[in-house]
Formats: structure tokens, sequence, C-alpha cells
């Protein structure tokens, strides 16, 4: 899953990467303006004087805000009604769900509330699907798997057999890298290797459709 967001001061990027650090799932993170190729992502932002969005991220929404599944906020308690207001106005203008607002660089339960919602959302919910990418740190095949669901926004967990051998011999792995997407306690697809067609199979899964232009663009 992708993290979108917009640092002024260091603590929304701080924010993010403590996320990234403690997620089970596999977080990637971008910085605007920076921008990648991407299907879905989440979005932190800060909150400018009087309670405004800032002007660039204005911009991406004006581009992006179909792609944003939700949005989030950090803030200081003593601005008042003015707390983390981009992120009322960004749901207020756009339809964004709102995440979470937090305090500064946020403590660390609010960083659990913020990955426990993306781990959560709806997408996966409602279909109950688990994805588990058995990989390890020298594969360059296992690099290009992950930049392909990236790039649709899945979300997956890395698991590197040789740390997790009892994972390995559940899911009968016997190479890298291997995806296996889960519906429940039922296995209904795998890939071994990288197969272009099977990431398309898994991101139709996901109700993200098939547009290879944006897969293709970034791997």
């Amino acid at each position: 899953m992708l993290i979108i967001f917009a640092s002024r001061t260091g603590n929304v990027r701080r924010f993010v990467n403590k996320a990234a650090e403690r997620s089970v799932l596999r977080l990637r993170t971008c910085e605007l303006p920076n921008i990648i190729p991407f299907q879905k992502a989440h979005l932190v932002t800060y909150t400018d004087p009087s309670g405004t969005i800032p002007p660039m991220v204005v911009s991406f929404l004006n581009q992006n805000h179909h792609k944003i599944l939700s949005v989030s906020g950090s803030g200081n308690r003593n601005w008042g009604r003015d707390f983390a207001a981009a992120v009322d106005r960004i749901y207020q203008q756009y339809g964004i769900p709102i995440n979470l607002k937090f305090e500064l660089s946020g403590t660390p339960g609010e960083v659990q509330n913020f990955i426990d919602y993306i781990n959560n959302k709806p997408e996966t919910m409602e279909t109950n699907l688990q994805i588990i990418k058995f990989q390890t740190d020298s594969c360059a095949t296992c690099a290009t798997v992950a930049r392909a669901l990236d790039t649709y926004g899945i979300s997956y967990r890395d698991v590197n057999p040789f740390d997790h051998p009892d994972m390995a011999t559940q899911y009968r792995v016997k190479s890298v890298p291997t995806v296996v997407v889960t519906e429940g306690k039922s296995e209904i697809l795998r890939m071994v290797g990288y197969k272009p067609e099977i990431i398309e199979q898994i991101s139709h899964l996901y109700g993200f459709g098939g547009d290879r232009q944006a897969q293709t663009a970034d791997i």
C-alpha cells in the first residue's frame, strides 16, 4: 500500500516513517511534490495557517482525489479549531474519508490506529482477502513483484521463508517469489515467480480493474 504525504516541519515525515516501520504489511511512501505512478493510496498532510489545505496538496488532489482511500493530518492542539483542519476541509471538498488526526509526529497509539485503519480498509474487509508475498532481500524478481503490487495499491505481507520456515511449510513454498492469496482459510490464487497475468487477476480481486499502463510504467 502506498502512503503519499506532505511534510513542512518534518512531523508528518516522521509519522509516516514510524508507520512504515511498524506495519506488518509493506507500506511504500512518497513525499509530495514528487508523484510516482499509482492506482490507490492513503494521504497524510499538514495544515497551513488558518486551517487551510497546503497548495501542493490542493494541486495533487485536484488531479488524484478519486484515487485516495483516506486522509490523515498532523496538527497542534494549541491551534484549537484549526487543529489538523486541512483533514476536515479535504473531507468536505473531496469526500475522502478521514482516517486520523494526530498531534505533531504522533504518539505510538496514534501510529497504531493509523496502521490498523489501513490494514482493515473497506476493500480488504469486504472480500476478506489476505496476500502473503514470500521473498528474500537479495531476490531481484521479488522486487519486481513488489513494484507491480504496489502500483495497484494492494496490501500484502512480506515473509522471508528462512526467517519463518513454519509459514513456508504451511503455504507449501519452495521458491521465491511466491505470492499466496487467501480468502478466509481457503487459498484462491498462487503466483510463483513474476507473472503479469496473475498480478492482473489479483488487481481484479481488489476491484482495481486492468489499467496496465500505470503498472508497466513503474516496472
